[in-house]
């Protein structure tokens, strides 16, 4: 999720999945309105995610992009994320889109892109909160799906105080899920919220504000938390045979 312009939403697929991280608002789920029920599973979910020191997640991803003659296409990638609060970050994205590396471990950030051999480098801030608005800043990058790495996920999703809805729930391998829609003049949020393990099984952005409305899907197939992650989880040394460039050279490049 990202509160960015779109097209700037794309980075990573980290999944991670979209962005620099939406600044921390003043609005929480009990100050959401046009709710059909209470937040509590919301915030439960973003209370799981904060509390996990680390945690790693698998899915897949689609996004809406133009191509040359106006139209929209959809593109699909797989990702792989791993997250060590409050340093970590390791972001994996292949298929439609080019392959993408990204990490940072608290004193600098990588980026390395396979199929053009750039890799770039540069200092970061300690924290994650911190290193996502740098990234932006840096290298236009946004994480798909930031406001889950944040250290307060539910005011990263509540900023602006949308308007909240329960729609009915939906069935995603063969689970009911609930699922809450969250929209404002700028977007549209949407959260397939599992309630036996509070943990997002979908989301969904659409941009409203943008004349063709693109939407950016991620299915998350595969979550742990808290589990033990080996050393070197969140270095991206340079590869064998990469070419050293400007990190902003490098970040751009997968687009």
């Amino acid at each position: 999720m990202t509160l960015a312009p779109w097209m700037t939403a794309l980075l990573l697929a980290l999944g991670a999945g979209g962005a620099s991280a939406a600044p921390p608002g003043s609005g929480s789920p009990a100050t959401a309105t046009g709710t059909t029920k209470d937040l509590t599973l919301l915030k439960r979910m973003c209370d799981r995610l904060a509390k996990a020191r680390t945690f790693s997640v698998r899915g897949r991803l689609s996004l809406e992009l133009p191509t040359t003659g106006g139209a929209q296409a959809t593109f699909f990638n797989d990702f792989d994320t791993a997250v060590r609060r409050p340093d970590g970050l390791m972001a994996r994205r292949s298929g439609d889109l080019p392959d993408f590396r990204f990490a940072f471990d608290g004193k600098a950030m990588a980026v390395y892109v396979p199929g053009t051999g750039k890799w770039g480098t540069t200092s970061a801030p300690a924290t994650l909160d911190a290193m996502l608005r740098a990234a932006d800043e840096q290298g236009d990058l946004n994480m798909p799906f930031d406001e889950f790495l944040v250290a307060d996920p539910c005011a990263a999703i509540m900023a602006g105080n949308p308007q909240a809805a329960w729609a009915p729930q939906a069935v995603i391998r063969g689970k009911k899920v609930d699922h809450l829609v969250l929209s404002s003049a700028q977007l549209q949020l949407e959260y397939w919220i599992d309630p036996g393990t509070a943990l997002p099984a979908r989301s969904l952005v659409i941009y409203l504000d943008q004349p063709l409305r693109p939407h950016f899907l991620v299915e998350f197939a595969e979550w742990k938390l808290d589990p033990k992650l080996p050393e070197g989880t969140f270095a991206l040394p340079k590869p064998k045979g990469a070419t050293q460039v400007d990190f902003r050279d490098a970040a751009s490049a997968f687009r």
